[in-house]
């Protein structure tokens, strides 16, 4: 027998529709196959299923399962099939029988048990639900329903675990939909820790801050150490516009795809401040890696970017700023397909006089030497 439902696979911060396809046949002995371009731990969730689904009350069929995730040229990465697999090998064997496999897509990991552990990337699958034709809503795991509901247009399914997605499916019970509360979740975690009030004296590097910010100027401050660059960078958030809805979404999505939202925090409300370090590599800047995943610039959307000690950089990572910094996005490319996440930050960087940090400091003497002073300098690239 042949069951289909509708889920979805994280491709940097996009979700893009998988349908996930479940065939049992006899067999002398069981058997699980997945094909569709899994990766390994999608390949490894066919165990993890098969004892969620013994012990949430379910019988394992003892048959030949094919399980297909189609298309088949779309790499499958995360643990997120683990919930519509087991909900297609149950309609596949006749144990959940709905009209209303067509109208939800699922997606969810599984604990052994059969208990629904939230996924990264819930905000992109609940955008993606909205824009397929034929979808009334989207079943996701109890903790990712907060994040799902900031999508308003459908109808957002918190369960926690199979035996719950069953009974929904079924018509056994009725699940209410996740109310949104983007207003109440914008206007709680809009609020910034700090102040530029805060600030004391400083008044030249207040009014660059302030002009640089009204414009959305790239901005460098140099000076001694302890002259207050950092704490001063710390609070230019606060000077900013308030991040727009669709803004907040859109810096939601980035830290929803890589699992990094503030615990029980749905929305990003506040611009980001990312002040990597001067020994991060090229990818960890700009992003990279198998799959592709954002780095700092795109982590730093719609916020600062901030690099203390800026001629400590190595010079070549600073470099690949250049392209995304002019389009406000960046592309990384891969062998079999690129992605590209949005990188539109403002940057703002930090740095010292000279080597020793006290060139013009009245309090204390430099010791550096014209030509030591001129290398340093000639660290930061025009």
């Amino acid at each position: 027998m042949l069951a289909s439902l509708k889920t979805f696979t994280l491709l940097g911060i996009e979700a893009m529709p998988v349908e996930v396809e479940v065939d049992l046949s006899p067999a002398a002995m069981p058997k699980t196959t997945l094909v569709g371009l899994p990766e390994a731990a999608v390949k490894e969730s066919t165990h993890r299923v098969e004892r969620a689904i013994v012990n949430s009350g379910f019988i394992r069929p003892q048959d030949r399962v094919v399980i297909n995730l189609a298309p088949g040229d779309l790499p499958k990465q995360a643990p997120s099939f683990d919930l519509p697999v087991a909900l297609g090998v149950l309609a596949g064997s006749g144990q959940l029988i709905s009209d209303r496999l067509d109208q939800y897509a699922v997606v969810g990991e599984l604990a052994l048990e059969g208990h629904a552990r939230p996924i990264k990337g819930a905000l992109s699958m609940a955008i993606a639900t909205a824009r397929q034709a034929g979808l009334k809503g989207l079943i996701v795991p109890s903790d990712n329903a907060q994040e799902a509901a900031i999508v308003e247009e459908i109808e957002v399914i918190p369960v926690s675990g199979l035996a719950q997605a069953v009974a929904f499916l079924a018509g056994q019970i009725d699940i209410p939909s996740y109310p949104s509360r983007l207003d109440q979740w914008f206007e709680q975690y809009s609020a910034y820790d700090v102040d530029f009030g805060d600030v004391r004296g400083q008044e030249m590097a207040k009014r660059a801050i302030m002009l640089a910010a009204a414009g959305s100027h790239n901005l460098i401050m140099i000076g001694p150490p302890g002259s207050g660059k950092t704490m001063l960078a710390k609070r230019m958030p606060t000077v900013l516009p308030q991040l727009t809805p669709g803004e907040s979404i859109e810096t939601t999505r980035i830290y929803s795809a890589l699992g990094q939202l503030p615990p029980g925090q749905p929305l990003m409300a506040r611009r980001p401040f990312r002040s990597p370090h001067h020994t991060i590599s090229d990818a960890g800047l700009v992003g990279g890696g198998s799959p592709p995943t954002p780095g700092e610039i795109s982590k730093s959307h719609n916020g600062i970017l901030f690099l203390d000690e800026l001629p400590e950089f190595n010079r070549k990572t600073l470099e690949v700023m250049r392209q995304p910094m002019e389009d406000g996005v960046v592309t990384i490319s891969r062998a079999l397909r690129s992605s590209t996440f949005p990188a539109d930050f403002m940057l703002v960087a930090a740095a010292n006089p000279c080597p020793c940090g006290y060139r013009s400091d009245p309090r204390r003497s430099c010791n550096c030497t014209p030509p030591q002073v001129e290398r340093y300098m000639s660290k930061i690239s025009g």
